[in-house]
């Protein structure tokens, strides 16, 4: 039987309630399976194409290693929940970003066929056009600048709707949240190597826009990271080297729907839900998108999503039902007004 931990109640007020438990087998197996196939992914690329990694990335495994053992520390001494717990997502999404960056990165050198017009063929039998979004967005300054905020600040916004359910006590909310954004992660860094693009600006000139109502290096901050590894002939990788150089799928609509996901249980969510959006239209004109890149972040979501409930799933449904927790609904039934 896996092991279970019991967390405690969140139920606001004084109101106890029995405590929910919650699988470390699975959760920790679902961590341990996702985060080795990128490790498995990254070592097949660099056996294929003879890259060496630069003793530089040493320093975040130590790091993600050091606070690992601080949140085993915390544990063994039975500090607050909240100060392991901390630890320990700050260790998973270290070794979570590292590994995506290298896997996205180091598979442009595979040298895959450039995807931009498989890309562009799909919005066009949605029958969307992501020029004229761009075109736009572009004559509008202020619905530029509102795009190119929400683009900009998408990271830290979803990192802050994760880290409230810390504060709230809300642990089976946080850890769901937790598990999707890193199994979309490694998820989103695999998938991109099988489809590389260069993304909707480039291919299209979109990058004329620049100065003329887009901000400059709208849709292209990671083209020149993008050629260094797609066409480039350096053997070592430097983390001054990386960036983010995924266009299909879409990460930024991943971190939207994950911040709308850590809230949906909140009040808060009638405020995620528009800045969600916003946020996804503006992967477009700020990202340099297509819209099925958009489908694509939005199809990863899901299946990390479905992962993450899996995991987070109490072990005693009874238990569940009684506090109130949400479990096994999904996220629309969440925003939609209580009856």
């Amino acid at each position: 039987m896996p092991r279970a931990v019991a967390l405690p109640s969140i139920r606001s007020g004084t109101e106890a309630c029995a405590p929910q438990m919650l699988s470390q087998l699975r959760l920790g197996g679902l961590f341990a399976v996702v985060l080795l196939a990128s490790v498995v992914t990254l070592l097949i690329i660099l056996a294929t194409t003879g890259i060496r990694l630069s003793t530089e990335f040493g320093r975040f495994v130590l790091l993600a290693g050091a606070v690992g053992g601080l949140a085993g520390f915390c544990r063994w001494r039975r500090h607050p929940w909240r100060l392991a717990d901390s630890a320990i997502i700050i260790s998973l999404v270290t070794l979570g970003l590292l590994l995506c960056g290298l896997v996205s990165c180091t598979g442009l050198r595979l040298g895959l066929p450039l995807s931009d017009a498989l890309l562009a063929r799909g919005d066009a039998l949605l029958g969307l056009d992501v020029r004229n979004v761009s075109e736009y967005v572009a004559a509008r300054p202020v619905v530029s600048e509102l795009l190119y905020f929400a683009y900009a600040a998408s990271g830290p916004v979803c990192a802050a709707a994760i880290a409230l359910n810390l504060c709230t006590g809300d642990r089976v909310r946080l850890w769901q949240s937790v598990a999707t954004i890193v199994v979309a992660m490694q998820l989103t860094a695999i998938i991109s190597i099988l489809f590389p693009a260069q993304g909707a600006s480039v291919s299209m000139g979109l990058d004329a826009l620049q100065g003329k109502g887009l901000p400059y290096g709208a849709g292209t901050y990671s083209a020149s990271e993008f050629l260094h590894f797609y066409a480039g002939r350096d053997r070592l990788v430097a983390p001054a080297d990386m960036n983010g150089v995924v266009c299909f799928p879409s990460f930024h609509t991943v971190m939207a729907l994950v911040m709308l996901q850590a809230v949906s249980n909140s009040p808060l969510k009638w405020i995620a839900l528009p800045a969600s959006s916003v946020t996804i239209v503006s992967t477009i004109p700020m990202g340099g998108h297509y819209v099925t890149d958009l489908l694509g972040g939005t199809l990863v979501w899901a299946a990390a999503c479905t992962f993450a409930t899996w995991a987070c799933q109490p072990s005693n449904p009874d238990r569940e039902a009684d506090s109130g927790l949400w479990q096994g609904r999904t996220l629309v039934s969440n925003l939609l007004p209580a009856r």
